[in-house]
């Protein structure tokens, strides 16, 4: 028997998250039940555990979100990725210092660098170089009396201040953690 998380969801359902998470932070909508569901499931896994459904619809959140802030962007990570995989970035050096245990490699994203010429040169759905801010949506859930989130899982992930975007080297530098 399989112990692994299964996660899936339909190409319908998968649409209709990934316009959800951008219309939460573009248009102040509210945050519907499947997209909470989806958030959660998200921060809840490991990486081990993360499945396609869940790279599907960040997938379409990245081609179709531009950011209007640009925070640098850490990651902690045993090995490095190879480019355009979708994977969790914090905007705190010590997450990613505490993630990492002082071991393996720290990348780095400076987004001014990165969105400088995006919304130039790229149409919406075209977007390569964009990232979601993942810690705004769940501020935002806070802010509203939790939206269907419990307490102690906003004050959780808060912390992690979770941002998700695709690794990019050519935009970003590699360290080794000493």
């Amino acid at each position: 028997m399989n112990d692994k998380f299964q996660y899936r969801l339909s190409e319908d359902v998968k649409a209709a998250v990934a316009q959800n998470l951008i219309d939460i932070l573009e248009k102040d909508v509210d945050i519907n039940e499947q997209t909470i569901r989806f958030i959660c499931n998200w921060c809840r896994t490991g990486p081990d555990e993360k499945r396609k459904a869940f790279f599907d619809v960040w997938d379409l959140v990245l081609k179709n979100y531009l950011p209007a802030i640009t925070p640098i962007l850490f990651r902690a990570c045993e090995k490095i990725g190879k480019n355009g995989t979708i994977a969790s970035f914090t905007g705190r050096l010590e997450c990613a210092r505490r993630f990492s245990g002082g071991e393996g490699f720290l990348l780095i994203c400076d987004t001014k660098e990165t969105l400088q010429f995006v919304g130039k040169f790229y149409k919406i759905g075209e977007y390569k170089h964009t990232f979601y801010p993942l810690v705004n949506v769940l501020k935002k859930a806070k802010d509203s009396g939790g939206c269907g989130f419990t307490e102690r899982f906003l004050n959780e992930f808060i912390g992690e201040d979770e941002y998700i975007m695709r690794i990019n080297l050519d935009y970003g530098h590699s360290f080794r953690w000493t």
